[in-house]
């Protein structure tokens, strides 16, 4: 048995499961006393493809059976607002016997961090809540039920189509079972107004005071939720709604926003009230908003490696203040264009995950490659960084950098034109040894379209010299 240990691979970048799926990278791991799980990005060779796969050591042979059964069901849902499930499948690893799970790779930011640095509109949660009631109801048909949902497995991608990650899996893999879908619907939504979760289990966000816990009541929390909002969700949250399908339907009632859709302008100066109070009257079915579909990859897909990981207070502030001046506050709301810039190389470097820079989420990240030699890229290059695009000149005074590791060499580059090479943008800060937790102030505000974080030295790692940049924020 020793022996057999020995001689199994370790799971590792470049190991194939089944043939087929070969690991590239960790994107998050977690591990409790008995049971470890780790998510790897991986590449389907038969059909050219990125995965998610998620390989858990320590289940038993009941536990074993139980998760992979749970795949199994979810594997047969066809609704596209839920994440597919792939593959399953055992197999002997140096860390022990583990079960592992193949489903597609879908990259945006969670729920979860969407409104970790502030909350939603009202009628933008109302929209997104709604189209999670109706992807839970749908699952009534099937005879499934999700079983662990919370805002980390609310997906937001760049196309705006939302989707829904860990069907049935989640359940079977945590130690609490099964929790009810419809309460935890009027969790999302407590939780899309307000930015803190309402129900035990989960800690991805902050609990509420315990008088707005207590009384299952947003309007406690943040101010300017209606009165009919306010009630939708306690009665959510407190088992009013037997089912998620006459949840959807109170949801539908309620003025309602798509979250890609721009907020209505400001009434007009002498406007009546009653022109401005004319939703009232009109059929609810014209206020509601057509929605964002579909979900995303696991209530912890895009994790990073635990060496990387860093406690949620490393998220770099939505408002800040440079010494002896007003506060500044993110220029963005929804995650602006951002690539990763590699003049110097083949043009990118990792590039299917530099959204997670600007996700709003501590626990997802863009990693440079790994270079041995020396920390300034193994002499290949100058510099590896990203760039972030504003689609217009905004005026920036500071900028926060929650890094993966200390000890980078880090500028701050900004102008109105594409670049061809860092050297095209001015310089207007610059950080030596930079922390985990990096500010660079400028020495004035600079406006500008185009804003590039460089690095041109790096800090040590297992096996070489590599960066990952779990946040980046632009405050002005």
């Amino acid at each position: 048995m020793g022996a057999k240990a020995r001689s199994a691979p370790a799971a590792a970048p470049g190991l194939v499961l089944d043939n087929r799926y070969r690991l590239e990278q960790v994107r998050a791991s977690h591990g409790g006393e008995r049971i470890s799980s780790v998510l790897w990005r991986a590449r389907d060779e038969v059909l050219d493809r990125r995965v998610a796969v998620r390989l858990v050591t320590g289940l038993n042979r009941t536990d074993t059976k139980r998760v992979l059964a749970a795949a199994t069901k979810a594997s047969r849902v066809k609704d596209s607002r839920f994440v597919r499930v792939l593959d399953v499948g055992e197999i002997d690893l140096a860390e022990g016997r583990t079960c592992w799970i193949a489903t597609e790779w879908v990259d945006g930011p969670s729920l979860a961090a969407l409104v970790r640095g502030e909350p939603l509109p009202a009628p933008v949660a109302t929209d997104v809540i709604r189209q999670c009631a109706d992807a839970v109801a749908a699952l009534d048909r099937e005879e499934l039920r999700h079983g662990r949902l919370h805002p980390d497995q609310v997906i937001v991608p760049a196309d705006g189509q939302l989707r829904i990650t860990g069907l049935a899996v989640a359940a079977a893999l945590s130690p609490e079972g099964e929790s009810n879908d419809t309460q935890a619907l009027g969790g999302l939504l407590f939780a899309a107004l307000t930015g803190r979760w309402p129900l035990p289990g989960w800690t991805g966000l902050p609990a509420p005071d315990a008088r707005a816990a207590r009384q299952a009541r947003p309007r406690l929390v943040r101010a300017g939720i209606s009165q009919r909002l306010d009630d939708v969700t306690h009665a959510a949250l407190t088992g009013e709604y037997a089912e998620a399908r006459r949840l959807a339907r109170a949801l539908g009632e309620l003025p309602a926003r798509p979250l890609n859709a721009p907020p209505p302008a400001p009434a007009a100066p002498g406007t009546s009230l009653l022109n401005r109070w004319a939703w009232r009257v009109v059929p609810p079915a014209l206020v509601v908003a057509i929605g964002i579909a579909g979900w995303a990859i696991g209530s912890d897909l895009g994790r990073i490696p635990t060496s990387a990981q860093q406690p949620r207070a490393a998220l770099p502030p939505a408002r800040a203040a440079a010494p002896g001046a007003p506060a500044a506050r993110l220029v963005w709301h929804r995650p602006p264009t951002i690539t990763s810039f590699d003049p110097e190389g083949d043009g990118t470097e990792d590039p299917g995950a530099v959204g997670f820079a600007v996700d709003r989420d501590p626990t997802t990240i863009w990693t440079t490659d790994v270079y041995r030699g020396d920390p300034h890229f193994g002499g290949l290059k100058l510099g590896v960084g990203l760039l972030v695009d504003l689609h217009r000149p905004v005026s920036i005074r500071l900028a926060e950098l929650a890094l993966a590791s200390a000890g980078a060499t880090v500028e701050l580059r900004a102008g109105d034109n594409v670049p061809a090479q860092a050297s095209d943008l001015p310089l207007v800060a610059s950080r030596t040894d930079a922390g985990v937790r990096t500010r660079l102030t400028l020495a004035q505000p600079v406006r500008a379209r185009y804003w590039l974080v460089w690095f041109t030295a790096l800090p040590p790692v297992a096996h070489g010299f590599q960066v990952g940049v779990a946040e980046l924020a632009l405050l002005g």
